[in-house]
């Protein structure tokens, strides 16, 4: 069933694809501050399948890049995160 969203663009169909080669082999058994563990450079990737009524295509992938830009999630996947850990 198409969706009405902010924009006023009505979404008849939104996909996304997941993909992610985390390199487990490379670092495994060694702690996450080894060079080793480090040189496992994880990567990440997400495809949108969007298909809105009337919307260009080319409206719809300046919104993907917007939300790229913006999204807390894409966020923390593109810079540095400190992260502490306690018991």
């Amino acid at each position: 069933m198409p969706t009405r969203f902010h924009r006023g663009w009505i979404v008849n169909k939104l996909e996304l694809e997941l993909e992610g080669d985390l390199k487990h082999h490379r670092g495994l058994g060694q702690p996450a501050t080894s060079a080793k563990s480090r040189s496992a450079s994880p990567t990440s990737a997400v495809k949108v399948d969007m298909v809105c009524e009337g919307v260009p295509q080319s409206e719809i992938d300046a919104l993907v890049t917007h939300v790229k830009q913006w999204s807390p999630v894409a966020n923390t996947f593109t810079r540095p995160v400190n992260l502490e850990v306690g018991a």
